[in-house]
């Protein structure tokens, strides 16, 4: 039969009627879909060349927001870490203001200003066992173990391991020693003169470390010899008003002056500390030096030295290196007769131990305490190639000497019967203002908070990079994936103005016969 024209049934080249309107209903309904959806496909094949683009910028989306995801949490561990280490600060800065002569006694056997140190000391463990999400922020790697004992915890003994009060208790027996007087000897007067030495008591007490005189036909020599000692005295009487001082430096790094004045026979106001009658003979008067230095010696004992050596103590039971020991009173741990002996032994102490200490001794902080960098401790990865260190551990220098310095200056009573209680409260206060008013104190604190808010700075500089990728990548998506509905409609429209054409040729094609085409 011969084939008539581009609509035959079986032309050979040409497409039939048939399958022409197919095709054109085919891409109706393509583009009737594409006009719903303003998609250019419904799957992947259907995007042709551009499906290795669209698939490659989804992965990009899925990446850039997990990196998002990561960063956001981050960002708010970092910030609420912050807010902590601003705490502290604030808690440490408070104390600039306190008054070491301010000495008031509550019930509780200690001042104002100690009833707010303990609930400072409360805040600031809470603020240091800070948990984001399940997540204990200043405890390291262990981030599921609180990092901090509780105050009560810390300053009592719980029956097998000792508290700091009592870790205070065994070094103020050896540094004041048996007879009050700082491990010092102070030998009597004789021929005119009188000797203090050390007594090799390790680490413990006073050591001498000056000696200046302007005495008139006095005698001072030293600090000389193996131990140290000083020789004071006369050869002849000293004017009134002239002065020898003796510096003495204590466990916790701190120094003191004994002062002696010498004052008038005749002068008969009541002696203050360090003060001496001039006597009717160089011997009587260097007697009399010798009474006045050794009951300046005893209340610099009670006072100064009470309170640096519970500084001291509260160091060591703190400020423990990683994989160390706490140090402690050689002999605290010994068997003895009776609480008498215990506390002969620990006033004769010449050392510290720092061996087995840990398991008679409560620590304070939990967490992990592995050598290195803390900011290590903790990492995440915000962008392509770039990784961030916000760890930290609650015993870090700035936060752990602010706790420190709480607990002791909180831990120590005094009474009001005592009459050096208030001398050695206001060398306790001028301590803890000293030590929490230091620069040093907040600088620990700060460089931690520098750390971190690079964090910040990081996290926003990857964001910003994010925005901008996923700008990019959602636009190449756009650039596959999408359609133009006005683009498509006009599509629609001529494919079916070509539809009603091919029915309409059908339509006179079916009625078409020999004797009408002749």
């Amino acid at each position: 039969m011969t084939s008539i024209g581009p609509y035959a049934a079986s032309g050979i080249g040409r497409p039939s009627l048939t399958r022409a309107l197919a095709d054109i209903n085919s891409n109706l309904d393509s583009l009737s879909v594409q006009l719903a959806t303003g998609k250019a496909s419904q799957s992947y094949a259907g995007l042709g060349d551009g499906a290795a683009t669209s698939l490659a910028m989804r992965s990009k989306l899925g990446q850039i927001a997990s990196y998002q995801s990561v960063n956001a949490t981050v960002n708010t561990r970092v910030s609420l870490m912050n807010t902590t280490l601003e705490r502290l600060d604030d808690l440490a800065a408070e104390y600039k203001l306190t008054d070491p002569n301010e000495f008031m006694l509550t019930s509780g056997s200690v001042t104002i200003a100690q009833s707010q140190a303990a609930v400072d000391l409360k805040e600031a463990i809470a603020a240091l066992n800070l948990d984001v999400g399940g997540r204990y922020a200043f405890s390291g790697r262990s981030t599921d173990v609180k990092p901090v004992i509780s105050a009560e915890a810390m300053l009592a003994d719980d029956g097998q391991k000792a508290g700091l009060r009592t870790v205070i208790s065994e070094r103020k027996l050896a540094d004041l020693g048996a007879d009050g007087r700082g491990r010092l000897s102070v030998s009597a007067a004789s021929g005119g003169s009188f000797s203090v030495s050390e007594t090799g008591a390790g680490p413990f007490g006073f050591k001498i470390t000056s000696l200046s005189s302007s005495m008139t036909n006095g005698v001072a020599s030293g600090p000389t010899g193996t131990p140290p000692a000083v020789t004071l005295g006369f050869t002849g009487q000293p004017n009134v008003g002239d002065q020898a001082r003796v510096g003495l430096t204590m466990p916790d790094g701190t120094t003191t002056e004994i002062t002696l004045s010498a004052k008038g026979a005749d002068d008969s106001s009541a002696l203050q500390r360090g003060e001496f009658r001039i006597g009717a003979t160089p011997e009587e008067t260097a007697a009399n030096m010798q009474a006045a230095f050794d009951g300046a010696l005893k209340t610099a004992a009670s006072t100064e030295l009470t309170s640096a050596s519970a500084m001291q103590a509260g160091t060591e039971f703190f400020d423990v290196a990683p994989g160390a020991e706490p140090s402690r009173v050689a002999g605290f741990d010994g068997t003895y007769a009776s609480d008498a002996e215990r506390i002969a032994a620990l006033q004769s102490a010449t050392s510290l131990d720092s061996t087995g200490t840990a398991d008679k001794t409560v620590a304070w902080y939990v967490g992990d305490d592995a050598a290195g960098d803390p900011r290590l401790t903790a990492a995440a990865k915000i962008d392509d190639g770039i990784s961030v260190a916000y760890g930290a551990r609650a015993n870090e220098d700035g936060p752990r000497r602010v706790v420190q310095t709480l607990a002791v200056f909180s831990a120590m009573t005094f009474s009001a019967d005592d009459a050096d209680a208030k001398g050695r409260y206001a060398a306790l206060a001028t301590r803890t203002v000293s030590t929490l008013g230091d620069a040093k104190a907040s600088s620990d604190i700060q460089t931690m908070a520098v750390d971190l808010a690079q964090v910040s700075t990081s996290i926003k500089a990857a964001n910003t990079r994010h925005s901008a990728s996923k700008t990019m990548a959602e636009n190449l998506i756009s650039n596959v994936e999408d359609v133009s509905k006005e683009e498509v409609a006009a599509k629609i429209l001529s494919l079916q103005n070509q539809l009603q054409a091919s029915y309409q040729v059908a339509a006179n094609l079916s009625q078409l016969s020999l004797v009408n085409f002749l």
